[in-house]
């Protein structure tokens, strides 16, 4: 596994300021001294980020707390996906390590858990690692361009998903932030299931692997780019009209409120608002998003 340099510890930025009331108890021996008041101070974020190429996925974790270790599932030694944070500042805060079998996963951990100098690691991508586990099961190469249900058993397809659990639980479970980065894919088309059903969008990994990792994520969202636009006024008729016109620039942007189509969550107290866009998506403002009063 390649070597990843060790960095002195920075300290980590809290996700949450709320602090609930402490409760005199008894200590009654057992299970009974378990018994606590619900608290999530200091819980770290645990966010799925999916989206179609070169929509603002890398730029968005790369504002998350430093130091970072990305863990590259490309299988390349020199991962243009990184090109868009090639500053002094971002080289100065981030680490890489490009993983060559789905088995070093354990090995990463290990190294994080020992060290504790990363405040967020990243899986870029999900995608990636799991044609990375195809591979290794199906014993082959190359992944086709295109998949097809031949390819695999369904006892493989089946092998397969309870890998890439086990691979995306341990990195969940690290006592940093972590980002689970996907593509995107659109599920229950008419092509895949023959007749008109519900469709939606996703991270593109197998339907049981997004059953799974969509309940253990805290936060999931979609990144897009949609035309900028901003309000003019003019006058009609003795009459002042607002409208939004284009301005020919492009907004990287964040879905993060429920939606019919695309998954998004945020686990927030029911009535606290999720914006439905988030405009040049942070760090900073996800956690705004998440630690409003």
């Amino acid at each position: 596994m390649p070597k990843i340099t060790k960095r002195k510890v920075i300290k980590k930025t809290p996700t949450t300021k709320k602090t609930l009331p402490k409760r005199k108890r008894t200590t009654k021996g057992g299970i009974a001294d378990r018994i606590r008041p619900i608290s999530f101070e200091g819980r770290k974020l645990k966010i799925n980020l999916y989206g179609r190429s070169a929509t603002g996925k890398t730029t968005l974790w790369g504002s998350f707390p430093k130091p970072i270790l990305a863990i590259i599932c490309s299988g390349t030694e020199d991962p243009g996906e990184l090109l868009s944070l090639n500053t002094p500042v971002m080289r100065e805060g981030i680490d890489q390590v490009v993983l060559e079998k789905s088995s070093e996963i354990p090995e990463i951990i290990e190294v994080v858990e020992s060290g504790g100098e990363y405040a967020t690691v990243v899986l870029d991508h999900a995608t990636d690692l799991q044609n990375m586990v195809l591979k290794e099961v199906l014993g082959i190469e190359k992944v086709p361009e295109q998949l097809s249900w031949g390819l695999a058993t369904q006892q493989q397809y089946g092998q397969i998903a309870l890998q890439m659990k086990e691979r995306l639980r341990s990195v969940l479970e690290l006592p940093t932030h972590v980002v689970i980065v996907a593509q995107e894919r659109e599920f229950n088309t008419t092509e895949e299931s023959g007749s008109v059903v519900m469709p939606y969008v996703a991270s593109a990994l197998s339907p049981s692997v997004v059953g799974w990792l969509n309940p253990a994520c805290d936060y999931i969202c979609e990144t897009f780019m949609r035309p900028e636009t901003k309000m003019q006024s003019s006058n009609i008729g003795g009459k002042r009209v607002d409208r939004e016109v284009p301005t020919g620039r492009i907004e990287y942007c964040l879905r993060t409120a429920p939606d019919a189509v695309y998954t998004t969550k945020f686990r927030l107290p029911k009535g606290q608002p999720v914006p439905d866009v988030i405009v040049d998506p942070t760090y900073n403002k996800i956690l705004d998003v998440v630690n409003q009063p």
